[in-house]
């Protein structure tokens, strides 16, 4: 928008690598600036280590949004001292649901603070640093202006990605569960699966949620057993509404229905991230394959450390769902034959010994975990 509005001579892009893209996602960004003709003052930096050594430890999600956030300004502003354009103006990407979730707006709680939000950026944006062209617009809009524009539809379509990328991606843990807050939860839970012949296990993670517009960071339920897909969705949407403290439901596609879960002592590692990498990398393919990429609005895929079971391994999450504004989200039903290759392939990579699908509509569970 703004390389259209003020012309190709007057705009710098920055491309910063932050260890935490998608697989194959740097030279496409590359080359869809080249495509634009914006690639006349195009500049890419390698901030991989500076962005991990940041996170290296943390664990809270609120925490690692706000370091990668001002990771990304020091990143920028070294780089624009660099190429002495420090007098630039900083243009980005925010949308409206950004500043609404970030608790922007007068009536909004904060359910997570957007990278773009952070106390960093909003000193920019008191101090008149920051042009935000989009920043009244839901993504559905955005895409229409962008149709307007001539954007390619490849770009223009893909799936959101959220500007952590899948920092908030890859969940970390101590290690330590808290059984105590877990204990009182379990016969609530069970009640609920008994009406649906389904197997319940209160998991010791904590995901982030959404309920009466306040952020909720509670526990998820998996649910494992054999039910149709309307029986799943009416038994997520009860247990979320009746048990409080509950605040997603993930339904298990591992053999077996795993009686046990222990989180895992885990960080943000490039190992991680390039596990990640792999398992988003198949469900991508696998969706462009039996053509539901353009059908499914997004699909985060979540490295949880979280052992089912009796494997040590992590646990992959899968969250295909349907949105058109982000407010609201509805989980999409993926076909048995895609979940079949899914679970073999994905099971199939090392250190993954887990997999299940996100089946909790927004709210209360917000699109990403984090």
């Amino acid at each position: 928008v703004l390389g259209q509005a003020l012309g190709p001579d007057r705009v710098h892009l920055l491309h910063v690598d932050n260890g935490m893209m998608r697989l194959g996602e740097s030279q496409a960004v590359l080359e869809l600036f080249a495509d634009l003709g914006l690639d006349r003052h195009l500049h890419f930096a390698d901030a991989s280590q500076t962005f991990l050594d940041a996170l290296a430890g943390v664990v809270e999600p609120e925490a690692k949004r706000k370091i990668i956030g001002d990771t990304f300004i020091r990143v920028f502003e070294a780089k624009a001292r660099e190429l002495d354009i420090q007098e630039h103006l900083l243009g980005q990407g925010t949308i409206y649901p950004d500043t609404v979730e970030t608790g922007g707006t007068k009536r909004a709680d904060t359910i997570k603070t957007h990278h773009n939000r952070v106390e960093i950026i909003e000193e920019m944006i008191r101090a008149g640093r920051v042009v935000e062209p989009l920043a009244e617009l839901y993504k559905v809009e955005v895409r229409e202006l962008g149709e307007r524009l001539g954007i390619p539809h490849a770009a223009l379509w893909r799936h959101p990605v959220p500007g952590p990328g899948l920092g908030v991606r890859c969940l970390c843990s101590d290690g330590v569960p808290d059984e105590a807050e877990l204990d009182p939860l379990v016969p609530a839970v069970a009640e609920v699966a008994d009406r649906f012949a389904l197997h319940p296990l209160v998991l010791p993670i904590r995901s982030v949620g959404v309920k009466a517009d306040v952020r909720a960071y509670e526990h998820p339920v998996l649910f494992s057993g054999e039910a149709d897909w309307e029986t799943l969705l009416k038994a997520a949407s009860t247990v979320t509404a009746e048990v409080l403290g509950i605040n997603r439901c993930i339904w298990n596609l591992s053999p077996g229905h795993p009686v046990r879960a222990r989180p895992l002592r885990a960080f943000m590692t490039r190992d991680r991230l390039d596990r990640l990498r792999e398992a988003d990398h198949l469900v991508m393919d696998g969706l462009r394959r039996h053509g539901l990429y353009d059908e499914i609005w997004q699909c985060p895929t979540v490295l949880v450390p979280l052992a089912l079971g009796d494997d040590d391994g992590e646990t992959i999450v899968l969250r295909p769902i349907w949105s058109a504004r982000a407010m609201t989200a509805t989980p999409v039903r993926l076909p048995d034959a895609l979940l079949d290759e899914l679970r073999e392939s994905i099971l199939a990579l090392p250190g993954i010994g887990g997999l299940v699908l996100d089946i909790t509509s927004k709210p209360p569970g917000t699109i990403e975990w984090e």
